[in-house]
């Protein structure tokens, strides 16, 4: 299965971990879940499928203590730093698993909001230091910021993450994990920017079958085919926008399209504040709002793309490094017409080429 109905997410997950579901006033709902501590589906209609990736195999990665389960999870940045067990040439790549799936425990829970918190070890593979701290995740269910009289689901996350050493170089991390429908179906990543915008490839050169740079934005390809990684610089991004990227795709077995729009101010506004350097030009810029495209080797069985926001640098607060930033995560359906309208009033973008 690539595809979730909320009926069938509850089904599959059975009673492998608890699943908190906060209910929109109209139709929408998202659920959250304990174990990974995250939004794990997103469905701005009843009977509609996430927007949120989730693995295929879902109750099995959870008793499995597999961290691949999709959602919008939280991590931190530089990757080359929390994420390769040979550093300095960006080589075996590894998740730490205190950090993800970490060990997330409900604190509260009402009809619109729930908390969820983790203590946490990282080791720094660069200096080999390890750092204690704890990530505490607060979901809020919240109106459009837009009006578009098109169906939707609205979370806000508040992440405050501290980490027990002084003046670390770190970033909070955003990462939602995107659907797709591969090479038949792919869907579109869009960042709004300033004119004549200069993008990054993370990972190897993106080809122009994959990527559009037009006058006031960025398009990219999310067909879980190949792996690219896609990453704006700050000193590109249209900080008036509302919306920083959003990723539209066509849904499967319907005439409907579904948009998601990450949306915060708690993001680095300059190169010395975002520490995520570059696998493939360490010495190079640095990009802030970033995309990536997995591969999926497990065909027909489809693997995920992400959207992500660099979040604001941790600050010494009391001998600790804290990073407490806020941002929105927004789900639309609706006929093409209406989510093209609905991208216009968060990116500012009119009539965007689509793959």
């Amino acid at each position: 299965m690539n595809y979730y109905t909320k009926n069938a997410l509850l089904s599959s997950v059975g009673n492998s971990t608890n699943l908190i579901e906060l209910k929109h006033k109209k139709d929408g709902s998202i659920i959250i879940s304990e174990y990974g501590g995250r939004p794990l589906g997103l469905f701005p209609r009843e009977d509609c499928y996430s927007l949120l990736w989730i693995n295929a195999e879902i109750k099995k990665a959870i008793k499995a203590r597999d961290r691949v389960i999709g959602g919008d999870r939280y991590w931190i940045s530089p990757e080359r730093d929390f994420f390769y067990k040979d550093p300095e040439n960006f080589r075996d790549w590894f998740c730490q698993s205190s950090l993800d799936p970490a060990n997330y425990e409900i604190l509260a829970i009402s009809e619109t909001s729930c908390t969820l918190s983790s203590g946490i070890f990282v080791l720094n593979q660069r200096t080999k230091q390890g750092y204690q701290g704890e990530i505490t995740r607060q979901f809020k269910i919240i109106e459009e910021p837009i009006r578009t009289g098109v169906n939707y689901c609205g979370l806000e996350f508040l992440d405050d993450c501290i980490l027990y050493r002084p003046n670390l170089k770190v970033n909070g991390w955003s990462l939602a994990c995107i659907i797709s429908g591969g090479p038949s179906n792919p869907g579109t990543v869009l960042v709004p920017t300033k004119p004549d915008p200069k993008p990054l490839s993370y990972f190897r050169y993106i080809p122009a079958t994959r990527l559009k740079i037009r006058e006031n934005y960025v398009v990219y390809k999310v067909d879980v085919d190949d792996i690219y990684k896609l990453a704006i610089r700050p000193e590109d991004i249209d900080y008036e926008k509302k919306a920083k990227i959003g990723y539209i795709i066509k849904i499967p077995d319907s005439e409907d399209y579904g948009l998601l729009v990450k949306l915060s101010d708690d993001i680095p506004r300059s190169q010395n504040e975002c520490f995520d350097v570059a696998r493939d030009h360490p010495n190079s810029e640095i990009g802030v709002v970033q995309s990536y495209n997995s591969e999926s080797p497990n065909k027909p069985l489809l693997n995920y793309g992400e959207i992500e926001l660099q979040l604001s640098p941790f600050k010494t607060i009391d001998n600790a490094s804290h990073g407490k930033a806020k941002h929105q995560l927004i789900g639309y359906i609706g006929k093409k017409e209406e989510i093209q309208d609905v991208i216009e009033k968060y990116l500012g973008i009119d009539n965007p080429f689509l793959f």
